[in-house]
């Protein structure tokens, strides 16, 4: 019954998803008819890193505070097209009054239709691809070797078309008004000879926690977004560790292909490395030292937003509480398997 059930859902989610695509490509299609005259995107930023890095924050801070910039909501990534959101404005009302907290615990991370995400679930919704796609159902698979886990994360999230694509939804966001685009992913670190190449001027913002708070951080989120979709805590014990070892393996892989990019001569003056214990602990001289960097104006209203969170983070506790004995990992193992990455931070 259970195998039954699985094949149902299965084909749902399938039709589902060619729903959707054909009414993006009705709806893409729509807007070349009735709003061709969209804004070029200039200068635009890009914040990258791990997932739970402080993309996140920085990310809501600067689109919450910097007013010439502009960054993707939740609904803007579901609704991609423009034609869409003039159709559906009427059912605003009703999405405002929705809670996701039922999939992401808010303790760990908060999430609404109407606040800023990250890039990965556009790219997840239109391909089905990404890094957030690979961490979902890439990571309950088997692989026969390092290699093959690598090369699949790798798959999954390098490709051309997520920045082209991302050029032709953040065009749409902007459309009608003079702001600067703010993407914030985890997929882009694997893209950044594309984004430089199709954004010549991007300011390219890499954040760096230590892997000691961040790769045991990401596995209980995903343990916990896996417990409310799919029954993880059901799942046997096999099943289990070999989801925190894949999500362990991936992790190690991101911060290692991060590395090299800083060691490369072509890449490491093209990219501003903002370390998570600097805006945690030095908040205000990091912020202003960002926005010098993406050429965002020091008004009288971000410089107050920057004092008043500068004033903030000194005395803020995270509730999303782990164990690294939860996931079978150690102190002594992360830092030993991460020895690589601790220079730079």
């Amino acid at each position: 019954m259970s195998k039954l059930l699985k094949l149902l859902k299965s084909v749902l989610l399938k039709i589902v998803r060619v729903f959707i695509l054909g009414v993006t490509f009705f709806t893409f299609f729509s807007d070349k008819i009735f709003f061709h005259n969209k804004s070029k995107i200039e200068k635009p930023i890009f914040i990258i890193g791990h997932l739970r890095s402080g993309t996140t924050f920085l990310h809501r801070f600067m689109c919450d505070n910097c007013t010439d910039l502009k960054g993707m909501m939740l609904l803007d990534m579901l609704l991609p097209a423009i034609t869409t959101r003039k159709l559906l404005k009427p059912l605003i009302p009703l999405l405002k009054r929705m809670s996701l907290d039922k999939i992401y615990d808010p303790k760990i991370h908060e999430t609404h239709f109407f606040l800023p995400e990250t890039d990965d679930i556009a790219i997840h919704f239109r391909y089905a691809e990404g890094i957030l796609s690979w961490v979902y159902f890439g990571s309950w698979q088997k692989y026969a070797s390092t290699e093959d886990l690598e090369k699949s994360v790798r798959n999954a999230a390098e490709n051309e078309k997520f920045i082209h694509y991302l050029r032709q939804i953040h065009e749409n966001n902007i459309y009608q008004s003079s702001k600067r685009m703010v993407s914030k992913s985890f997929f882009g670190i694997f893209n950044i000879e594309t984004i430089l190449k199709v954004f010549p001027v991007a300011k390219i913002i890499v954040l760096l926690r230590d892997p000691l708070e961040a790769v045991p951080s990401l596995i209980s989120l995903e343990k916990s977004v896996q417990a409310n979709l799919y029954d993880f805590d059901k799942q046997d014990e096999k099943t289990k560790t070999l989801f925190f070892e894949n999500l362990y393996a991936m992790s190690l892989f991101y911060y290692k292909y991060l590395d090299g990019l800083f060691s490369n001569e072509k890449f490491k003056d093209k990219l501003q490395l903002v370390r998570y214990s600097e805006l945690k602990n030095d908040f205000k001289c990091t912020m202003l030292r960002i926005m010098d960097y993406c050429e965002l104006e020091r008004s009288p209203d971000i410089l107050r937003a920057i004092e008043t969170q500068n004033n903030k983070q000194a005395s803020f506790k995270t509730e999303h509480k782990y164990f690294l004995e939860d996931f079978s990992l150690s102190k002594k193992q992360i830092l030993q398997d991460f020895d690589f990455i601790y220079p730079r931070l």
